[in-house]
């Protein structure tokens, strides 16, 4: 093993253990504030200051959530197959990156509930988040110790089929978390802000950023570089068809049935909706016709 991946590979399961650790720290931090809060007594500054180590924890998990699935983007380079854990895997690490932010988001909601005397229903997804994102901590640090073995790899694949996969799927993961998020947004217009539009442009469009880089990074690495080979070629060209027609519809069928409210919310919508649309059409039409032929 080069010193290199030694590196990562320790790094990864330190990051793993503490996250490990973390995760059940906040749960017994979350056991002592949870009562207080959600009976309106009174909190502490020592108790208050707890939620530091939330914080901590939450900055320990996202660095190794980004380790996790770099290793795993490494590792399914070059595997023999996606096999359905490995999707498995795939949309585990993605969703608890992106939780993430969910998990600040429902701290901050509670904290500012609990300030105004409102109901804190966001206790119970909270837990539900944390609980999947445990469990997400829990296999991956496994898969550091015993799972990422080049034994179940192979030195030649077909050209980049693996990460052109993997880029296709985190596009359908991202995109229809994206366009669920933006058609929400239409049940709550008037809690719907530009900057909550942005922040989550950026967030949700972030793994699938992150895997694109690391595979124009492979391909900029290569001696005799070719981008796609013939079928990719094809097939690209198809799913973008599709999606010209499809993100063409949907849109149409958004400008219609929002025709008398033009300048309402759909005006800060119609781009994700338009965006997040485009990304999950073309991935799907990516992976349909991939595994079609």
């Amino acid at each position: 093993m080069k010193k290199q991946e030694k590196l990562l590979r320790n790094v990864s399961i330190v990051l793993g253990l503490a996250s490990t650790a973390f995760f059940v720290i906040d749960y017994f931090i979350f056991t002592r504030l949870r009562p207080k809060m959600v009976s309106f007594e009174a909190v502490s500054p020592a108790e208050e200051g707890l939620m530091n180590w939330v914080g901590i924890s939450l900055l320990s998990f996202l660095a190794f959530c980004l380790l996790s699935l770099f290793q795993l983007a490494k590792f399914l380079k070059n595997a023999r197959k996606i096999t359905p854990f490995s999707l498995f895997l795939i949309v585990s690490g993605v969703l608890s990156l992106l939780f993430i932010f969910g998990d600040v988001a429902l701290i901050s909601d509670i904290g500012k509930q609990y300030k105004h005397g409102l109901a804190q229903p966001e206790w119970l997804m909270l837990y539900l988040v944390m609980v999947f994102q445990f469990i997400t901590t829990i296999v991956f640090t496994y898969l550091h110790f015993f799972g990422f073995s080049k034994e179940k790899q192979v030195k030649h694949i077909t050209r980049d089929s693996n990460i052109f996969l993997v880029v296709q799927y985190v596009g359908v993961i991202c995109g229809l978390m994206g366009l669920t998020s933006s058609s929400l947004r239409f049940l709550f217009p008037g809690a719907t802000l530009q900057v909550h539009i942005v922040m989550s442009l950026i967030i949700l469009l972030m793994p699938y950023a992150l895997v694109v880089g690391y595979w124009l990074i492979t391909k900029l690495q290569e001696e005799h570089r070719q981008w796609y080979d013939e079928k990719q070629i094809q097939d690209i060209g198809r799913s973008a068809f599709l999606t010209l027609v499809l993100s063409i519809i949907l849109m149409a069928v958004g400008f219609i049935t929002n025709y008398s409210n033009l300048g309402g919310v759909v005006s800060l919508l119609w781009f994700p909706l338009y965006l997040f649309s485009v990304l999950l059409f073309f991935s799907l039409g990516n992976l349909y016709l991939t595994g079609k032929d």
